[in-house]
């Protein structure tokens, strides 16, 4: 008797050779075990990563631990559950901006835990950003800011001062003005490190910004600005938090004291300069260094709303060059 025995292998080829172990995982992930894993990467992220964006983090998570609890989901992590949350955060009438910030700040954690092939599992929802109201500030209407007669050394005169400044220096963010040191200034420049994106920024002290520097170096402390008191980082954010809300209802008043009917906020003032820059054709190149991004492409979102006659001139001036050419 004969027996014949045959042995067959398949192979199967990917990629990525560590697929097969990723897809299991993916598979496995659980939404309470992910939030606690997440958690622990955010805490683990806090020395490395700005304040704001661990802070992003944490928030999201607290978001998405509610929407599990609410709708006492025992799904694993896919991307429908995702879409579940994205409609349940709608249903909270949150911005389309609010609820595509705890995605990317989901996606950003689950990709650290998880391996960049993780990303497919936001494909169903909404993770850019939507256009949102007009931030910048007509230019002419800096003048009637300068104008409003204020007393000298009330904290809305200092509101006043500051929004001034972040224009004067290239826009500067309200954090990087509050935690501005007086080492920070030297020769003629202020070099900083945006809190956001920890990108190097130098500024040349203009006459304007000097003659607001001045009004405040009387003062004693390491802060440029009489914002922040403590140097201790974390209580020192704190503050700034409290002054942050402070600045933006003091900014309400003085718009009311100027005639300006548009909202101003901490960030118009680095709007309008953006804004004013681009105008005057600037490159956004050189917009995107001055504002410190870390990506160009978000120097787009400061300049897309205004209304470019440029590139009309720019198509009449190349369609005259073409004429020229086929005379």
């Amino acid at each position: 008797m004969v027996f014949r025995i045959r042995f067959e292998f398949h192979i199967y080829l990917h990629r990525d050779g560590k697929k097969d172990q990723v897809d299991k995982n993916q598979e496995a992930i659980m939404p309470a075990d992910f939030c606690q894993q997440a958690e622990q990467e955010a805490e683990r992220l806090r020395s490395q990563m700005s304040r704001s964006t661990i802070d992003n983090y944490l928030m999201a998570i607290r978001s998405f631990r509610s929407f599990i609890s609410a709708t006492g989901s025992d799904c694993s992590l896919d991307e429908g559950l995702l879409k579940q949350y994205e409609r349940w955060l709608h249903e909270r009438t949150l911005k389309p901006n609010t609820a595509s910030c705890y995605m990317r700040s989901l996606r950003s954690l689950i990709t650290k835990l998880y391996g960049e092939d993780a990303r497919h599992l936001f494909c169903q929802v909404y993770t850019g950003r939507a256009a949102t109201e007009k931030r910048s500030l007509p230019i002419d209407d800096l003048p009637r800011l300068k104008a409003v007669r204020l007393s000298p050394g009330s904290f809305l005169a200092l509101v006043r001062d500051l929004f001034l400044f972040s224009f004067y220096a290239l826009g500067m963010p309200f954090v990087d003005m509050a935690f501005l040191r007086r080492q920070q200034i030297s020769n003629g420049q202020i070099t900083y490190y945006r809190h956001k994106t920890g990108q190097q920024v130098t500024v040349r002290i203009e006459p304007c910004m000097q003659e607001i520097i001045d009004r405040y170096t009387v003062g004693e402390g390491d802060y440029v600005f009489p914002l922040l008191k403590s140097t201790e980082p974390e209580k020192a954010y704190d503050e700034y938090l409290l002054m942050l809300n402070r600045y933006n209802r003091s900014l309400k008043q003085l718009a009311d004291r100027a005639g300006i009917s548009q909202r101003l906020t901490s960030y118009v003032a680095r709007h309008t300069w953006a804004s004013a820059a681009y105008s005057n054709n600037v490159d956004l190149p050189v917009i995107s260094k001055a504002l410190g991004h870390a990506n160009p492409n978000n120097t787009l979102v400061y300049v897309r709303q205004i209304n470019d006659s440029r590139v009309e001139d720019a198509n009449h001036s190349l369609l005259q060059f073409v004429r020229h050419l086929s005379k």
